[in-house]
């Protein structure tokens, strides 16, 4: 039986960055094959500016609907939580017991949130880490703004008192974002702009600590000069309904922000004698297969390459890999992989953003202006021309109408 009666299966877990990517490079490759994305919800997500969707922005710039997505229109998506493989029988298993056959398996499973064990922080604590997540900050922002008319300025101070627990770049750039926001909402709520206060903790000696020392302290300047204060040496120790305790001191606030830890999806400890680096990283070879499996790969967060953790990176991995599978399924030779440098665009508040390229470092109003046109470029690589102009045309129109706490 040939290649186009029997053609190969390849099923992509997880529809981030790296799964999609995978997919899209695999599809122009022209290769024969059958094509299965796995994800648990209907749209992909665009991380990087979840949160604007808590300040501003609406789900339709920050998510798009799969079938909307160029080169998945003739895959399968399976709705499903993937819970195991058996690579014996080379079958994924998913949430309910249900069975999925491959011949190449890529697993694309990307990060999820580590509370580390820390008291009331997983029940108590929010997050933006999807739309979902993010319309249920901007709610609590709502409520929060709805019933401070009616308190006393010392209590309207507690209530309003926004912590948030991380000093990397998620937390810097919503803290940013977050000052002139609550400032706006207080206004439309008719509450003094002067008693909301914005708190950021970090656990290291200064905020962006993976980064250089210069990035940190332009960072550090600029909330400051936003309003922000900043903790630094300082670790979270336990959240109650309505205070946050740290290492000598609490703080009186109904909103604890998380974005402090991270850690690879708990479903890659599934995979039968799977190896994990020191960083808890599934350990793959240079073509990010498993070393005692050529037809598992991993690649994004989970994969122990170098750069591993941002977009950028995922987007690199899965373009590889795309390549990869249709030269194997082609019985073709193959390059291994090259890892790619990043650049990073942190923006704080309107207009302004640091921008860092190796040991250059730019800031204003120019790297604002780059972060918003990578993330156009990003969505006119997946969606075609007129989606993107409608998200233009809708996102103007709601910004126009300064409409701060709008229904879903």
């Amino acid at each position: 039986m040939n290649k186009a009666q029997n053609p190969k299966k390849v099923v992509v877990v997880g529809g981030g960055f790296g799964g999609i990517t995978a997919i899209q490079k695999l599809r122009k490759t022209g290769v024969g094959c059958d094509i299965t994305l796995v994800t648990k919800g209907d749209v992909f997500e665009y991380y990087p500016a979840l949160y604007k969707l808590v300040t501003g922005a609406l789900a339709i710039e920050v998510s798009v609907p799969y079938r909307k997505i160029k080169g998945l229109k003739k895959v399968h998506i399976e709705k499903g939580v993937f819970v195991s493989v058996d690579p014996a029988r080379q079958v994924i298993i998913l949430e309910g017991g249900r069975e999925l056959p491959y011949d190449y398996l890529v697993l694309a499973l990307g990060s999820e949130t580590n509370y580390f064990n820390i008291s009331g922080l997983s029940d108590l604590s929010l997050s933006f880490k999807s739309v979902k997540e993010a319309f249920r900050l901007k709610r609590h922002f709502c409520e929060l703004f709805g019933t401070a008319i009616s308190l006393s300025p010392k209590d309207a101070v507690s209530k309003l008192h926004t912590v948030i627990v991380g000093g990397g770049p998620s937390g810097v750039e919503l803290a940013g974002d977050l000052t002139h926001y609550l400032r706006g909402l207080a206004e439309s709520f008719n509450v003094d702009p002067s008693l909301v206060t914005i708190d950021l903790i970090e656990a290291s000696s200064r905020i962006l600590p993976t980064l250089s020392e210069k990035v940190s302290q332009r960072a550090d300047r600029r909330l400051r000069t936003l309003g922000v204060n900043i903790y630094t040496n300082r670790s979270v120790m336990g959240q109650d309904i309505n205070e946050v305790t740290m290492a000598g001191m609490n703080f009186q606030s109904n909103t604890v922000i998380w974005t402090a830890g991270t850690r690879i999806n708990s479903a890659y400890k599934s995979i039968p004698g799977v190896e994990f680096d020191e960083r808890n990283r599934v350990i793959v070879n240079e073509t990010f297969a498993l070393s005692k499996d050529n037809h598992i790969f991993v690649i994004g967060d989970g994969a122990a390459t170098k750069y591993s953790g941002l977009a950028q990176t995922a987007i690199h991995n899965g373009k590889y890999l795309g390549k990869h599978l249709g030269r194997i399924i082609e019985g073709k030779s193959n390059e291994p992989y090259v890892p790619s440098p990043v650049s990073l665009v942190i923006p704080i508040g309107n207009y302004w953003a640091l921008f860092i390229h190796g040991r250059h470092l730019f800031r204003g109003l120019a790297p604002w202006l780059l972060r918003s046109v990578v993330d156009f470029k990003y969505f006119f690589s997946i969606v075609p021309f007129w989606y993107v102009l409608k998200i233009i045309r809708q996102g103007a129109k709601y910004r126009r109408s300064r409409t701060y706490c709008p229904t879903e």
